[in-house]
This record gives C-alpha cells, structure tokens and sequence, in this order.
C-alpha cells in the first residue's frame, strides 16, 4: 500500500517491460508441454514399444499433474513479483516498492532534492530494439542505498521525467531574493 500526501498525485508508473515476462511465460509453456514431446519422441525413435505399464498410468498421470502445478506456482509467484516491483514517481518523490518473495516486500522513498544522478543501461539487441533497459538512481544520502529497476520499459523516458522532476523540485527551492 502506498501513502500519499493529500496533495501529493502519482504522475508515472515505472514497471519492468512486459516481454520480460512474457519470455518467463513462453517458458513456462514449453516446459509443461516438454514432458509429453520427449514421451512421443522417445515412442518414435525407439523400435520397441515404449508403453506405461499396466497399473502405472495413474502414476505417470499424477506425476505429470504434479509437474503442472508446480510450473503453474512458479509462473504465479513471478507473475506476482513483476506485477508488484514497481516505482511510482510524485510531484515530491520516488517510492520503489521491490516485492522480494510472496509475503515479503520494502518500500522506500527518494525525494528528488536528494537524487544525485541517474543511470541508463541498455545492453543487448533485444534490449536496444525494444527499448528496455536497466535504470539506477544514485543518491547524495550517505544511509540510503541506490534505487534500481532491472529492465525497465522506456529508461531514457523515465529518465527524462524524473530529471524534470528534480529540477521543478529544485525550483521551487530556490530562495527569492
């Protein structure tokens, strides 16, 4: 849950790109269809019959089943984690909440008069071609660690907001006189 200052409105929304899970997905597909294709090849390849044995085929059944469901646990838990990372940027700060496990997340906040500098890698064809890359944010806090989105969607974008951000922020500062 984020907390937000009354006047205080949520102006971007920073998540990982979505052919990053998209690739975990297609995997994910191949792998539960893996056991049934080298059970068909191995029937093909081999002269003799390869055949379940009487009274086992329930076994092969359960097992097969229980393959599924822990391929569909794994796809659940990183569906949860690439929906959940996310940074929200504000009219006063960045909040980064990092989902680590299923029931285990830290959310932090960086206002933008403490941003030091920011960073854009982007590395890959794949990468370069669909505009994902890895952004990192450095800080002036001595305690605080940096704030870091690995292969986020449209970084040189994000990375142009939150400069703007920091430098209406740092306007508003300035002392008149």
């Amino acid at each position: 849950m984020i907390f937000l200052d009354p006047d205080e409105h949520i102006l971007l929304e920073v998540r990982r790109h979505w052919f990053v899970f998209a690739a975990y997905a297609i995997t994910h597909m191949f792998a539960a269809f893996f056991p049934l294709i080298a059970y068909s090849f191995l029937v093909y390849l081999i002269p003799f019959h390869i055949g379940v044995p009487i009274g086992k085929g329930g076994l092969a059944i359960f097992l097969y089943a229980l393959w599924l469901l822990i391929l569909w646990i794994s796809f659940f838990l990183q569906w949860t984690k690439y929906y959940l990372d996310v940074w929200y940027v504000t009219e006063k700060r960045i909040v980064d909440i990092e989902q680590k496990r299923l029931f285990s997340r830290t959310v932090s906040n960086l206002r933008f008069d403490k941003i030091q500098d920011i960073t854009v890698e982007i590395s890959g064809f794949v990468s370069t071609f669909l505009n994902i890359g890895d952004i990192k944010v450095q800080t002036a806090a001595e305690d605080s660690g940096d704030f870091f989105m690995h292969r986020a969607a449209n970084p040189d974008k994000v990375r142009s907001f939150i400069f703007s951000q920091h430098n209406r922020a740092a306007e508003q500062y300035i002392p008149q006189g």
